[in-house]
């Protein structure tokens, strides 16, 4: 797979301050699947932690190497993973993009399966590891990074943007599990505006976000 020129070093070059393509990769179905997991085997962590936590744990860390070195961690949110790269390292550059993103969910889809328990296992709650999917949002805007504590976050807009379109009526609309929704912004300069389903999401504080879905894991989008 040939990478963009100068995506290597988008960990090293990134400004303070500029735009950037924010990714977010949330794990569908991980609350529900750790719930099951605490009922069947209770919270006493004092025999050593739960296998399911080291099971989130491989599968972000499936995620952040999938989308490496293009996209850089800005941090983890729970079960999701937030994402972020010059735009100036991916513009122009949509296919290699979207080929990112598919080795992202190949290497998650690979994680899950690893982690599905043996047939000897009696756990009712455990195989449900084999459910969970991979939702992403890919937006385009200026942020800011800045120190939070010990370490730094990105702020703006823009990131505000992105956090809200992860709740989203993709699903509902279109039956996609596994899906990356696109935004406008972000699929322009990438060269991708004729791809997947075209799709809208509406919020009392951002209002209309246009953008467009494509499935992880599908066929090639046309």
């Amino acid at each position: 797979m040939e990478r963009p020129q100068g995506s290597a070093a988008s960990t090293t070059a990134d400004p303070s301050a500029g735009e950037r393509y924010l990714l977010l990769a949330d794990i569908s179905g991980y609350t529900g699947f750790l719930s099951g997991v605490e009922l069947e085997h209770g919270l006493d962590f004092s025999a050593g932690i739960p296998a399911a936590y080291g099971i989130l744990a491989d599968l972000l860390n499936s995620v952040i190497e999938g989308v490496a070195p293009d996209f850089a961690l800005v941090k983890l949110e729970g079960d999701a993973v937030f994402a972020a790269a010059p735009a100036a390292t991916l513009d122009g550059h949509g296919d290699h993009v979207l080929e990112k993103l598919a080795v992202m969910y190949q290497s998650f889809i690979a994680s899950r399966t690893r982690a599905i328990p043996l047939h000897d296992h009696v756990c009712s709650a455990c195989p449900v590891v084999a459910h969970l999917d991979l939702k992403a949002v890919l937006h385009r805007g200026p942020s800011v990074r800045q120190m939070v504590g010990p370490g730094s976050d990105l702020l703006g807009p823009a990131v505000t943007v992105a956090h809200r379109l992860l709740k989203n009526t993709v699903r509902e609309q279109t039956g996609s599990r596994a899906y990356v929704l696109m935004t406008d912004a972000a699929a322009g300069p990438l060269g991708l505006s004729d791809v997947g389903l075209a799709h809208h999401e509406e919020y009392a504080d951002t209002g209309r976000i246009d953008g467009r879905v494509v499935e992880l894991g599908g066929p090639r989008p046309s």
